[in-house]
């Protein structure tokens, strides 16, 4: 119908709102569409926010044809602090082109590729190439879809730096205090 960037705006007005019930030294993640970052609307949203409490995730979900109006849309963003993420690395088009390209302060792993990584050497293998890669370029790295311990310990053990999942806490809804 397309309603989807009306709707992503909209998304994002929400979030940004709910930014101040957030205590001072944490971050809010908005996943952003390539798209989305491109659009008019989107580099007044954040101003007067502060960018250095802002990730922005780089969804999975549409191609990148030409890195470079990206890179310039973000430039500035990123100067005032906000950091990027690739979100679902392993899924979808997030892709090796994405990392080289943008080169992202945070690797979110799809949960496709930590499913069972501490059962499956061959995941647990390229996730180890994952994070020594990010290593080289002070990239973090986020598992997601953490549901059991021994998956959790393997993550661990592979120096993941962060990790989300139904073992480590469930969404919440935030609530304004009255």
């Amino acid at each position: 119908m397309g309603l989807g960037p009306d709707l992503e705006i909209e998304t994002l007005t929400t979030a940004l709102g709910g930014l101040d019930l957030f205590p001072n030294h944490m971050f809010l993640a908005l996943n952003v569409s390539p798209d989305i970052l491109l659009d008019q609307r989107f580099s007044p949203l954040l101003e007067g926010v502060d960018a250095r409490r802002l990730v922005l995730e780089l969804t999975e979900h549409t191609a990148v044809d030409d890195y470079r109006p990206l890179m310039t849309a973000l430039r500035p963003l990123r100067d005032r602090g906000a950091r990027l993420a690739i979100d679902d690395v392993g899924a979808g088009y997030a892709n090796m082109q994405h990392i080289l390209s943008l080169r992202p302060d945070i690797l979110k792993i799809d949960a496709s590729l930590t499913n069972n990584i501490h059962v499956c050497p061959s995941r647990a293998a390229l996730l180890a190439g994952l994070v020594q890669f990010a290593r080289t370029f002070d990239t973090r790295i986020v598992a997601e879809g953490i549901e059991v311990a021994p998956q959790l310990d393997r993550l661990r053990e592979l120096a993941v730096d962060y990790g989300q999942g139904y073992l480590l806490g469930r969404p919440l809804l935030l609530k304004r205090a009255r």
